[in-house]
């Protein structure tokens, strides 16, 4: 019986991260960048994503664009060539969890906006209960990610 080989543990990280990815909603291919960039630890280009990853030029361009928007990369430069590079940006998990809170506070704001339009009564006093809960989280997020800025910023 043929087993199939064992991937080396750094392209297996890669893989976690693309399913990471893929089960928080995200694209399997910007998990798989992501944990590409970690990985090396220097700018790559998108011709070296696409070779090492097996997707197309196109698709690393997207995705890569997509994670430099939410500030988890950025494009770098190289003197010597005219192709876009990314890295990984270092610090990036305050922001990953900053988004988070915005997040959970966005939804507190949408949920509370509902809590206004309902009659007094249990249906009202459960969907209030509900954005305090998102509006609580945001703030424990926000905690969160402060103590991170400030552990990094201590190292």
């Amino acid at each position: 019986m043929n087993q199939a080989p064992t991937p080396i543990p750094e392209d297996h990280f890669i893989e976690q991260m693309g399913l990471i990815s893929q089960g928080e909603g995200g694209t399997r291919i910007a998990g798989r960048i992501l944990g590409l960039l970690i990985v090396e630890g220097r700018a790559l280009s998108l011709q070296e994503m696409a070779g090492r990853l097996q997707i197309s030029k196109a698709s690393a361009s997207t995705n890569s664009r997509n994670l430099a928007n939410r500030e988890i990369i950025r494009m770098a430069t190289s003197a010597s060539s005219r192709q876009d590079y990314y890295e990984f940006v270092p610090g990036s998990y305050t922001q990953m969890v900053a988004a988070i809170g915005l997040t959970m506070r966005r939804t507190a704001a949408k949920v509370s906006e509902s809590v206004a339009r309902l009659e007094a009564g249990s249906a009202r006093d459960r969907v209030q209960e509900l954005a305090d809960f998102y509006q609580v989280s945001a703030e424990f997020v926000d905690d969160w990610a402060e103590r991170l800025a400030s552990r990094s910023k201590s190292v």
